[in-house]
This record gives structure tokens, sequence and C-alpha cells, in this order.
């Protein structure tokens, strides 16, 4: 049976608990959503976003726990291992979350049987960005560039959907460029400004400011349809053949294992209605960050494409897990 078949199985015994064991005062008392990073970032946004109004929705308040380090592993053992009674759930980055599987080494938990899925709350955009030195303009131009020349190329995870996305793209177009791996989007943004790496592969909004003023250009955006911000960038699937998008960008609710569908519906819909309140959007999507909120069963086929073809692509660049 493959990954596919399996997450959606999984997800049909989930939804397939008795009712009868599903406490119908839910929530009583106050709800906890781990964010697996330090404070600031794109999920810790969203997360602090949204609670406002999840609260009033929940009718209890809801506490954010930043529990960084690791990658996101820290938090996400916290949650594996809290009841599965709603009053615990995560927002994370869906593609570490789950690529961790086939990238990481010892994991104490397993990022798809662990969870319940609940939705994914946002997709981020994600750019192939040089610097206005670089001598390309376009994917195709760079392709042809790193056939005769050394070009290296920054992000800030190794095995991360960055990572791998310039992993696939030099496999399909059959280049090899140097990845040079940051420990933020900060310094990768500064040296990419300064030229002292020609090319990054990162999240748009932390380059925006930058895009404005001509110090840096995007060769391509990193979604399954163009960005509406900048809608003359093609997407990599139109600039490289056989691209397959990962689909994972953006940031993901999860529970524990075994958390009873009503409860993971109360939940996302509270999550969702909080997503569309206008001045909530506006604050998420000004952040890089496009609203979502699919449904369950949706979210769960989303994870298993990504298990399925992202354990493939881990397998095909012959990467090994750190």
């Amino acid at each position: 049976m493959s990954v596919f078949h399996k997450v959606v199985a999984a997800a049909l015994v989930w939804s397939a608990l008795p009712l009868a064991a599903v406490a119908q005062s839910f929530p009583s008392k106050p709800v906890r959503i781990v964010v697996p990073y330090e404070p600031g970032g794109a999920v810790d946004i969203l997360a602090r976003a949204v609670s406002p109004k999840m609260s009033e929705d929940l009718g209890q308040p809801l506490v954010i726990e930043n529990r960084g380090g690791a990658g996101g592993r820290i938090g996400a053992d916290i949650v594996a291992r809290s009841s599965p009674d709603g009053y615990t759930f995560m927002l994370t980055v869906g593609a570490t979350h789950i690529l961790n599987m086939f990238t990481q080494k010892n994991l104490p938990y397993h990022p798809i049987k662990d969870f319940t899925p609940i939705t994914s709350a946002a997709d981020t955009v994600l750019s192939v960005a040089a610097a206005a030195s670089f001598p390309v303009s376009s994917i195709k131009e760079l392709i042809e560039h790193a056939k005769r020349n050394p070009v290296a190329y920054g992000t800030t995870s190794v095995g991360g959907l960055t990572h791998l996305t310039m992993e696939q793209v030099q496999m399909l177009s059959g280049v090899k460029m140097t990845h040079v791996p940051y420990k933020g989007g900060g310094p990768l943004s500064t040296n990419l400004v300064g030229g002292q790496i020609p090319l990054a592969a990162m999240p748009l909004a932390a380059l925006m400011p930058h895009i404005r003023t001509g110090k840096v250009k995007v060769l391509a955006i990193v979604l399954s349809r163009r960005y509406g911000g900048l809608p003359d960038v093609p997407t990599l699937a139109e600039s490289v053949p056989g691209f397959q998008n990962l689909d994972a960008s953006g940031t993901w609710a999860f529970g524990p294992a075994g958390l009873p569908a009503p409860i993971v519906q109360r939940i996302r819909s509270a999550l969702v209605a909080a997503l569309y309140v206008p001045e909530t959007r506006s604050k998420i999507e000004s952040g890089g960050q496009i609203v979502v909120g699919n449904s369950t069963r949706e979210f769960t086929e989303q994870i298993a494409r990504l298990a399925d073809f992202g354990g493939k692509l881990v397998k095909a660049i012959g990467f090994k897990p750190q």
C-alpha cells in the first residue's frame, strides 16, 4: 500500500471514532497552540493573528506556546505526546514537519502516524531570486549560465523545502550548483542584496523591500499558480519541464493522533473562520502567506502527496538523513 493510501485510510479511521466518546462541551478550558519555532516568524504571526477570533468562537482563551528548537522537532514531539482531547494542537511549517521523516535521523515521533491532520491554514510564497548583479533574468538563463559557470545558491535549511526544490531543479535540468545553508533568512537576504551569494531560494516576503528597490530580482515563484503580487513572474513549474511543486510551503495545523473527528472539525471551523476575517487575512497575507483553510480530507490527501513524492525526491537526489 502506498504512503498516499495509508494516510487516507488512517484519516477514515480517525473520522469513524465513536462520537459518544467525544465531550459535547468541548472546549471547557483554555486551548494550547504549540508553535515549534521562536516568536516573530510566519507561523507565529499567523497563530497570533487568528487567536482572538478563535478564542471568541470557542469560548475559551487560546494560549500560544513557542517551543522552538531542532527545526520544529521539539514542539512537534510535545504535541505528539499530548492527550488527544483537543486542548493541544500545533501550527507548523508543513513541508518541514512531513519531510523530516526522510531527512532527519532518530525522530522521536512519526510525522504522520503520531498526528491528526486538521487543515492547511495558509501557503507561503517561496521564490528563487538573484542578486541584481547576477547576469541572469530567468530560470532558463540560470540553467544555461550554470552549465558554463560555477553557481552557488543559499537556503535556510539542509533537507528543507527550499533545498529540495533547488535539488529538483538541478536534477531535471542536468546542472550542478553548490548549496550554501544559512542559519536564517536575515543573513541570507543581506548577502543576496550585497552579492556575496548570487542566488537564493527563500520566502518572498523577506525579499519584497529589496525587489521594490531593484536590489534583487525574482526568477520564479514556487507555488502551484502565479502570485498575484508579482503576476509577471512565472512559477518554477512553468520554467522547468517536469518540475513538480511539493505544495507544502505553508502553515499546517495538526493535533495528536487519535483526535476525534468532531473535535477536529470544531478546531478547524474556528481556525478557518478566523483566517477569513478581513483584518486577519490582510495581516497574514502582508506577511507573505496566502490563506487556504482546506477541508480535512483535502488536507489529508495533500499530506499523502507530499509524503509520496517527497520520499521519492529525497531518494532520487541521494540526500542522506542528517
